[in-house]
């Protein structure tokens, strides 16, 4: 094998991730997904203002929620993808503002002494979830520089 040949399968090989990545990171998630994952998210967050088994049961109902939601995605896509194909820095910005937002309002409202401060936090966490979710996954999924 030549370098041609060599340089022709590898341009193949990274074709075929691409398309791998496009097909499993739709440009445009479901909304099922995004406004599952959020549902799910602002249950664990209002979790915080209960106490006992009200409190597991919201914290399980909202991991379900947040695991289903993915299994779900991955499932419809036909498609499992490696975390190694995204890029990291949208998603870890993207986590950054939502545990931003969660813990700003929670503290903010806790700190007035608002009632249900962990599910004003937790609707504030899905409100940016909602609005950076998109954004975040079609920045993840584009291809990364070679150079």
């Amino acid at each position: 094998m030549d370098a041609t040949e060599a340089s022709k399968a590898l341009a193949e090989i990274h074709q075929r991730q691409q398309q791998t990545v496009r097909r499993a990171n739709p440009r445009r998630l479901p909304a099922w997904f995004t406004y599952g994952s959020a549902a799910g998210l602002a249950l664990i967050s209002a979790s915080n203002d209960l106490a006992g088994w009200p409190h597991s049961l919201m914290l399980l109902a909202g991991g379900t929620a947040l695991l289903g939601t993915a299994a779900a995605l991955e499932r419809s896509t036909g498609v499992r993808l490696r975390l190694r194909a995204l890029r990291w820095t949208p998603l870890a910005l993207f986590a950054a503002a939502v545990l931003v937002a969660i813990i700003g309002v929670g503290s903010l409202a806790r700190l007035l002494d608002v009632p249900a401060d962990g599910t004003i936090a937790g609707l504030a966490g899905a409100l940016v979830w909602i609005a950076a979710m998109g954004p975040a996954q079609d920045a993840a999924g584009k291809p990364r520089d070679p150079a």
